[in-house]
């Protein structure tokens, strides 16, 4: 079983939800987190909830979809942490609901540039060191809307659909290097995602709709990153029951 203790992490979309989540499960696995988001104001606070699990952590507020923020971020994280990111956990995300006739060019290109390009960026900018350590992990979370578009989420399924095929690309491009490279598909999340009020949560869950909670994708996050170095999951569906 891999070691995460002493290892160093990135976490996109920290401020919140899934990121959030997954940052305090490593800070329980004795990882060095580097939290990622737009705004300080939600890192700070998820800075708060690692260090009370005992975790060691670093604000690093950027835009994933902007190449030169994520670049500086990267270099300056790297610094302050002493050494290369090992994992790269890539939870930002955004979906702006809207029908494809009226929907506004920002809107969609906002969806891919944090869903999809920002993905790429992170991982080009953390791959140069995990290939020179010859090893490292990239998981990226998906959504079950990764095979199946749904009305009113065109931009959002896009992202999804090619977030999938980008991480399989990188896996076949990097695994001969010991970096395992793998994609989290979870069903439905209890969380103000997309705008969503956790009151129309608790209706679905009153009308018999089911949900994972944040920190059921967290786990399957840390299963995924403590395989041993001969095993690797390429894809994780993981679905409420």
């Amino acid at each position: 079983m891999t070691e995460l203790r002493g290892k160093v992490a990135l976490v996109t979309g920290a401020g919140s939800g899934v990121g959030r989540a997954t940052a305090i499960a490593l800070a329980r696995e004795g990882a060095t987190t580097v939290l990622v988001s737009r705004t300080r104001e939600p890192l700070e606070e998820t800075a708060r909830l690692v260090e009370a699990a005992g975790g060691r952590c670093l604000v690093a507020p950027a835009d994933v979809g902007d190449e030169a923020a994520v670049r500086g971020m990267v270099e300056g994280a790297t610094r302050l942490v002493g050494g290369g990111v090992d994992i790269l956990v890539a939870a930002a995300g955004v979906g702006l609901y809207g029908p494809v006739e009226t929907y506004g060019i920002d809107d969609w290109q906002a969806t891919l540039a944090t869903n999809l390009t920002g993905v790429f960026l992170c991982c080009r900018e953390v791959l140069p060191s995990m290939r020179a350590r010859e090893g490292g992990a990239i998981v990226a979370i998906g959504s079950g809307a990764r095979k199946q578009g749904y009305a009113n989420l065109a931009a959002y399924s896009a992202s999804k659909f090619g977030l999938l095929g980008l991480m399989q690309s990188l896996a076949a491009e990097v695994g001969e290097h010991g970096i395992k490279v793998s994609t989290v598909l979870p069903g439905s999340i209890a969380s103000g995602f997309a705008g969503k009020r956790m009151r129309e949560v608790e209706e679905g869950r009153a009308a018999g709709r089911k949900y994972l909670e944040p920190e059921d994708v967290a786990e399957a996050v840390v299963f995924l990153l403590r395989q041993r170095e001969g095993a690797w999951t390429q894809e994780l569906n993981l679905w409420p029951v």
